[in-house]
């Protein structure tokens, strides 16, 4: 089986996973960015399927965040158990709380309350920051509603540019003869 197949059989449900882990800011260590961009220049899809693709991977980080930000938000309803059920997912935001230092989090705070939903949508797409944001949103109960739009925004554009890095790197390849 050679590489492409492989990366078409279980390249999108691992994509859309690592990226939901990326939402969580746990993901940061499995590097889902340049997972992406290798499967968009290996796989080479179709507009259409690399615009589903995208999609999937917008919903699966937004998704993620979105997790993140019901764990520091006090106020959110439990939906279906699972802060009890999913081990560890109750002491995530703890988790994240130590692995963060104080002066990068000041830093998001004080740009949350500057900008508000348009930070969380620039800083998503800003790799580095990527939902930290989140974080302070959940903390200070902003608005479900705009969070989540504010976050997918954030994501699209991200994911956007890594499908330009992606066709950027096809290009030099042609230029080369690979």
């Amino acid at each position: 089986m050679d590489l492409v197949a492989i990366a078409v059989s279980i390249g999108v449900p691992l994509l859309v996973g690592l990226f939901y882990l990326e939402g969580l800011v746990v993901g940061k260590l499995l590097q889902p960015p340049v997972v992406f961009v290798g499967y968009v220049t290996v796989v080479d899809p179709s507009p259409y399927r690399g615009a589903v693709v995208a999609m999937l991977c917008v919903g699966g980080a937004t998704l993620g965040q979105w997790t993140l930000y019901r764990g520091f938000n006090d106020e959110s309803p439990e939906y279906l158990g699972l802060r009890r059920t999913i081990p560890y997912l109750e002491e995530l935001p703890t988790i994240v709380r130590s692995r963060i230092s104080d002066r990068r989090l000041g830093y998001v705070e004080r740009q949350f309350e500057a900008h508000g939903g348009v930070g969380i949508c620039v800083t998503n797409a800003v790799p580095g920051v990527r939902g930290l944001m989140t974080i302070v949103a959940g903390v200070s109960e902003y608005p479900r509603r705009r969070f989540l739009l504010a976050s997918a925004l954030g994501n699209c554009l991200y994911v956007a540019l890594l499908v330009g890095a992606a066709r950027g790197i096809q290009g030099v390849a042609s230029l080369v003869g690979v």
